[in-house]
């Protein structure tokens, strides 16, 4: 599951501390949501049972309203290939399987490009954290 529809499910085991964290940060915190993100939760839309179709559709219209989407770029594209090449020599992974974790990847991207913070509970990210210290990460999962 992803911080974004941890957050947007209420019943999600990580939906109260997500909420905690939003609460506390300074009302001029700008709060992005990746097209990747939206790509994602479209997916989970169109792999769903037709009963709760309309309860994620709410949920990503919500999202969509509360989170400015942060597109991808140029520029993301070439740290994407980068640490594309530095992940797969790191984790020994074949070319093939490397494709898996593209759209990872890509968020760590764009999150350098944008000198954004990468909130995610994802363990690749500590690899690629790793690979480019630059790389601003927080998991709003854990209590640590």
């Amino acid at each position: 599951m992803s911080i974004i529809s941890d957050f947007y499910d209420r019943e999600s085991s990580g939906h109260e501390a997500i909420f905690l964290k939003l609460s506390v940060l300074p009302d001029d915190t700008q709060i992005f949501m990746s097209i990747l993100s939206l790509y994602e939760l479209e997916y989970g839309y169109a792999n769903a049972n037709e009963l709760i179709k309309s309860t994620i559709r709410a949920k990503i219209i919500e999202a969509q309203e509360d989170f400015e989407v942060l597109p991808l770029s140029r520029d993301g594209a070439k740290i994407f290939g980068e640490i594309k090449q530095l992940f797969k020599e790191k984790r020994k992974i074949s070319s093939k399987n490397i494709k898996k974790h593209n759209i990872d990847l890509m968020f760590a991207a764009e999150a350098l490009v944008h000198n954004c913070i990468l909130v995610s509970a994802d363990r690749i990210f500590k690899d690629v954290l790793e690979l480019n210290p630059e790389l601003k990460l927080e998991n709003w999962l854990s209590n640590s």
